[in-house]
């Protein structure tokens, strides 16, 4: 069994939110970017700690559910940790991006192009890592009751 809160899988509840976070820190960069509106800047830097934040909080209940899942259905580890590879790569950029721009808080400064150019890769690491997630709950039925 997966650890579950309530009755609800804990990994599959968290990962909604670095998934929507990462491409809003990458929205609000852009739109800081090409329209000079600093309050975007900060909402980018909220939107990119949040998601490293929640981001490790699902790495870690991910691991768990890993452990748990690897002894019950051991087919499944590769494409499990392939998953896990992507998206904890991503989180962990994520958070040298954000350390970075912690330390320049409160002043933060505009992203200049070739961080627009990461961010863009890291969320669309994250969309190929997410693939390999969801092929694992709706193919193989990880995290769902009764798999």
């Amino acid at each position: 069994m997966i650890m579950k809160i309530f009755g609800h899988p804990i990994h599959i509840m968290l990962i909604h939110f670095p998934s929507a976070l990462f491409p809003m820190d990458l929205a609000c960069s852009i739109i800081a970017y090409y329209f000079g509106i600093l309050s975007f800047v900060n909402a980018s830097f909220y939107a990119m700690s949040g998601g490293v934040i929640l981001g490790a909080l699902a790495i870690i209940t991910g691991f768990a559910d890993l452990m748990i899942t690897a002894e019950k259905r051991p087919e499944l580890v590769a494409k499990i940790v392939i998953h896990g590879g992507i998206n904890t790569f991503v989180v962990a950029v994520y958070s040298i991006l954000a350390f970075k721009t912690y330390k320049q808080y409160p002043e933060l400064t505009i992203d200049n192009p070739e961080l627009l150019f990461i961010k863009t890769g890291l969320v669309l690491l994250l969309i190929i890592g997410n693939y390999f997630g969801g092929n694992l709950i709706l193919k193989h039925r990880v995290g769902i009751e009764n798999n």
